[in-house]
Formats: structure tokens, C-alpha cells, sequence
């Protein structure tokens, strides 16, 4: 046997004892891998709708209770409901626009708004409806609302829908003062979700530019403290990843809220 023979042979040994988790490509790697990815993503997921609950309920119950007879009202077919609708918005607009299985997972809100019927006013269920159905049509392809129009139409209803229900369920009325108060939640979205919806280079740098100036020249209005100084700091820090790194589609969505969830708690907690 010539050396060269001799010398395959040996690395076919070599692999053959290898355990099979060290080979390039084995199905035991690639099951390991796929398991890490999606413990990834169950924990982006849990992160995402607890921080689009926070976002949704903490400002609501605050200002209720700042009112004469304001009081907590237990409401857990609307908190089950918020959960749901959280979900739904991870997962429609994690794994990107207009996929099949988008339409299933949004079916699940719009079903249990039956639930909510027999308990809640058909304008409240009008109102809850509004959100899923916006989902479903920002996911038509045709319609092409997978833009910065798409954008304010998204960021218009997440502000009105959950945060106005939770306040009249609350108080059994509504002002126009705590309507006008939720223009900060709307200026957010705006700048949070722009690269949901507008993911080219310099599209997506302009539409976070203009729309971070918005809610910049909001936050500049609060009284100025370290919370007011780190909101900044947040922001400007947003549109520096904006410019310079481009984000995984998968990370996305959990990056932002999070950073959405930290500014806007800062700006609703300084409001009196």
C-alpha cells in the first residue's frame, strides 16, 4: 500500500471513531443546534410579550388611579387577551410578512374575541378587533402596507386599542386628556418598529432619523433629570445600531420592544 492510501485510510478511521456529535454536519449537531435556536427564540418570545404588556397596562392603571375613584379592576379575560394579541404581533412580524402560517397564528385573537363578547360592549370588541384585523392586513402582500404607511397605520392602532380599553374597563369612561397623553406611546412605535417595516440601508435610516427626531423633540419636553438624560441616550443609542449594524430579522423584534418598553416607561412615569 502506497503511502498516500495509507494515509486515507487512517483519516477514515479517524472519523468513523469520532463521536458523532464531533462530525461536520451530523444529525445529532444539527438537532443540538436547532434546540439552542429554539430556546432562543421561546425566550425572545416570553420577553417580547411581557414587555408589550408592560408597554399596554402599566401607564393606563396609573393614570386611573391618579383619578377621583380610580381603582384596580380585575379583568383577566383582557389580560389573557393582551397576552394573546402580544403573541400574535412576535410572531407575525418575527419571522417576516406575509407567510402562511401568519394567518393561523392571527386566527387565535380574532376567535377569542368571542369570549370577550359576552362580557366587554360591542364597541370595546369593535375596538380589540381592530388590532388583529390590522395584523392580518399588513400580512396581504398585495396591499402593500409592508412600508412606512403600514408603519403609522400599525403604530396608530397599538396605541388606541389596548391602552383606551383597559382605561374605560378602569373608569367605565373616557377622556380626551388621557387620549392625547398616548401621543408619546404612538411617537415610539413610530421609531421602534420602523425597521419592522422599512428593512433596506438608507430607507431604513431616514425613516428612524425622522421619526426618532419626533419623539426626541417629545422626550425633550419632560423635565430633565437622569431618566429624561437616559431616555435620550436610549434613543440616540437606537438609531447608532439603526446606521451601523444590521440586525438579524430573528432579533428584531425582541431588541427593540425591550428598548421601547424602557423609553416609554420613563416618559409615562414622568407625566403627571
Amino acid at each position: 500500500m502506497n503511502p498516500e492510501s495509507h494515509d486515507n485510510v487512517s483519516r477514515l478511521k479517524q472519523l468513523k471513531e469520532r463521536p458523532e456529535t464531533e462530525r461536520p454536519g451530523s444529525r445529532q449537531a444539527r438537532l443540538q443546534k436547532k434546540i439552542k435556536h429554539s430556546d432562543i427564540q421561546w425566550l425572545a418570545l416570553l420577553l417580547c410579550v411581557i414587555s408589550q404588556n408592560i408597554i399596554w397596562w402599566v401607564y393606563p392603571l396609573i393614570y386611573s388611579n391618579n383619578l377621583a375613584g380610580g381603582q384596580w379592576q380585575h379583568n383577566p379575560l383582557l389580560i389573557t387577551y393582551s397576552i394573546i394579541i402580544a403573541i400574535a404581533i412576535f410572531l407575525t412580524f418575527n419571522r417576516g410578512f406575509s407567510r402562511w402560517i401568519n394567518y393561523v397564528v392571527i386566527l387565535f385573537p380574532l376567535l377569542f374575541l368571542y369570549f370577550l363578547y359576552k362580557q366587554f360592549t360591542g364597541q370595546q370588541v369593535m375596538l380589540l378587533a381592530l388590532l388583529p384585523i390590522t395584523l392580518l392586513l399588513i400580512n396581504i402582500s398585495w396591499l402593500s402596507l409592508q412600508n412606512v404607511l403600514g408603519l403609522i397605520l400599525y403604530s396608530g392602532i397599538a396605541t388606541i386599542v389596548m391602552p383606551v380599553v383597559i382605561f374605560y374597563q378602569q373608569n367605565t369612561y373616557l377622556t380626551q386628556p388621557f387620549i392625547i397623553s398616548l401621543l408619546p406611546l404612538f411617537f415610539s412605535y413610530l421609531y421602534f418598529m420602523s425597521s419592522v417595516f422599512v428593512t433596506q440601508g438608507r430607507n431604513k435610516r431616514l425613516t428612524s432619523l425622522v421619526f426618532g427626531v419626533i419623539l426626541l423633540l417629545n422626550v425633550l419636553t419632560l423635565p430633565w433629570n437622569f431618566w429624561t438624560i437616559l431616555t435620550i441616550i436610549i434613543i440616540i443609542f437606537t438609531w447608532m445600531v439603526l446606521i451601523n449594524f444590521n440586525l438579524k430579522q430573528r432579533y428584531r423584534m425582541v431588541f427593540f420592544t425591550i428598548l421601547q418598553t424602557l423609553t416609554i416607561m420613563v416618559i409615562f412615569l414622568q407625566q403627571n
